[in-house]
This record gives C-alpha cells, structure tokens and sequence, in this order.
C-alpha cells in the first residue's frame, strides 16, 4: 500500500547508504508485515506502531500507521487506537497489550517484571511479547531515523543557521576521580523476564524480526562507513545511557574504550554526564545522539548545525541518527524482556 506520507518517507530515507536503506526497508516487512503471524496478526502489529508514533508525535508516520490499520481491520479500527477513552471497545487482552507497549515507548525504564506478569495474566504467551516489543522498538527507530534524516535535510537546504554558539556547551567535569573502564563498564548478565536464558534465545521467539534486527544493526554499527566505529560506540553509549539501558551501555562503553584507546571520555560520560566530555567534536556527537533518545526525541536543528561545526560532513550525520536511532530500538528490547545485573541471581 502506498500513501502520501509513505512517498515522503521514503523520499527520506533514500539518502541512506544503500545497504542501510534496504534493509530499513527489509524491517517494516518482517516487524509489521511478517508472513507468520500466529503470535500478533497484522491488525495487533499495526495498532501497536501506530500508538508508537502518536506518543512520539510523529504525525505522518502516525497517519500512514492508520491508514494500513483500517485497511486490515476495517474503517475506524485507528480511530479507536488515537482516542484513549475509546479503547474500551478493544478486548481487555488488547488494551492490556496496547497500555504496556505504550509504556515501552515512552519510557522503557518504567517496565517491571510485574508487568509482563500482568500480559502472561491476560493470556499472552512469551512469543506474544516478543513481537509486541519488536514492533515497539522497530516503530521507536524508524520515527528517530526519519526525524533525524529530515532534520539534516532542512539544514542541506540552507534553512537552518549555524551559529557558533548554537547550544550551550557547559563546563567539563574537571578534577574528579575516575574508575577504570572495566570498573565503569563490568560484565553483566541479563535475566530474561520471559522464557528464555538469554537475550538471544528471547528474540528468536520471533524469528523474523531477530533476523530483521541483527541485519541493520550490524550494518549500522559495524559496516564501513563515514563515521569511525569508536564515534559510533560513543553515539551509541550516549543514547543507552540517555534512555537508562545498563546493558547497552556496558557494551558499548566497553566497544568504544577498546576502538579508540581512550580510557577517559566513554567512563567519564557514564559517570558524570555529557559535561564531562571537554573535546568538542565527541561532545556535539553525545549530545546529538543522546537527544535522539527521549520520546518525543528532543533532536533540534542546532545539534546538527554543531555537528557540521565540528567538522561531520553529511553523510557521517546521518551514520550518526542511524545509530541512535538503532539504539531505540535495541535499548527498548533489553530493558523490556529482561534485567541486567552484575549479581549471580533469579529475578
């Protein structure tokens, strides 16, 4: 199906490195679209991304969501989904459902255990909600991404000032003593809050967003490209940290200390802030990611004019959004199936 706003996005996401571009496009097939559907249904997959967007404030995307959804299940099927007060036309499972992906969106730190307790009560199986946080955090890092990419095209287009002085930069966190990256970044075990005994093994209860996922998260983070590796581990740890994802943190903390044999600026960001981070060039990259993080995300033209200030040239922004955006997207996973944690125990 295409629509207006669906052109437009993928207008956008045409500027893309080609093989990020296919396989962003491969993530709405097997996240939305997938051919088994036993665990959600289209219909479940498109209400949840649409919620997504509305919380995010992504009006088009929101509007091309709904469109699909009244396609699948039927003419104001996304109208009960935008109005809250009318979600009581959907079944308690649903609801149930729709609330806690909701929550996933906006702030995935609030997920406890409890609630997944709460969806197993209202008959969801661990397969269930999986693909219901695939969809979530797939939907989370399309919005960021297309955001982001709109963003570096307005200031290409000569709309956007670049000032000097463009965001307050704030003082470096000066004179404070630091742990070493292997105390900042320990080795954690994640304990799943579903059936599983890894992340891994957790994501493979839908097989076909798993593949969809490790496919462009490899390409992002890992295939050449613009932007160095080490600034992509640092982006990444900006955003983890941002959103609150221990686990993501510690890989990427650990990655970046490893890339660039620099055992100060990866630890002196986790422990005192973006403050802390005096080079200017690693400081525009932190805060540019870590704005990229919240939902609604906070990214405004002055980061990317920062950036362009401290010398990224267009194409190593944009490696820049992909990263923080895939960080939405593999945060929202981490900190919603399970717990990380340096201690040896059951949750």
């Amino acid at each position: 199906m295409t629509t207006a706003s669906s052109v437009r996005a993928d207008a956008v996401l045409a500027v893309l490195r080609p093989d990020v571009r296919e396989l962003t496009a491969n993530v709405d097939a097997a996240v939305l679209r997938p051919a088994d559907q036993t665990a959600l249904d289209r219909a479940d997959r498109a209400r949840i991304a649409l919620r997504v967007a509305l919380v995010n404030d992504e009006q088009d995307h929101a509007d091309e969501l709904a469109a699909e959804l009244d396609s699948v299940a039927g003419d104001g099927a996304a109208d009960v989904v935008r109005d809250v007060e009318r979600w009581a036309e959907l079944s308690e499972p649903q609801q149930a459902l729709l609330a806690h992906c909701e929550q996933v969106a906006l702030d995935p730190a609030d997920v406890s255990v409890a609630e997944i307790g709460e969806l197993r009560e209202q008959g969801f199986g661990t397969a269930q909600v999986v693909a219901a946080a695939q969809v979530v955090a797939a939907t989370s890092f399309r919005i960021r991404l297309l955001r982001g990419l709109r963003l570096v095209e307005e200031a290409d287009g000569g709309s956007v000032a670049q000032p000097a002085n463009s965001i307050e930069v704030g003082s470096t966190a000066d004179g404070c003593e630091l742990p070493t990256p292997d105390e900042a970044f320990p080795q954690m075990r994640w304990v799943p809050w579903v059936e599983a005994d890894s992340f891994d093994v957790a994501l493979r209860h839908d097989p076909e967003a798993l593949e969809a996922c490790s496919a462009i998260y490899n390409a992002i983070m890992s295939d050449p490209a613009e932007l160095a590796v080490a600034d992509r581990e640092l982006a990444a740890l900006a955003a983890s940290l941002r959103t609150g994802c221990e686990l993501s943190s510690g890989v990427h903390g650990r990655r970046q200390v490893e890339l660039s044999d620099d055992r100060i600026t990866s630890v002196a960001l986790a422990e005192a802030g973006p403050a802390s981070v005096p080079d200017q060039r690693q400081r525009a990259i932190v805060d540019a990611a870590g704005a990229l993080s919240p939902t609604p995300a906070a990214l405004k033209p002055e980061h990317i004019a920062r950036l362009r200030e401290v010398g990224l040239t267009t194409e190593g922004i944009r490696d820049l959004i992909a990263v923080a955006a895939m960080s939405a997207w593999t945060n929202r996973l981490a900190m919603t199936l399970g717990n990380a944690t340096t201690r040896d125990t059951d949750w």
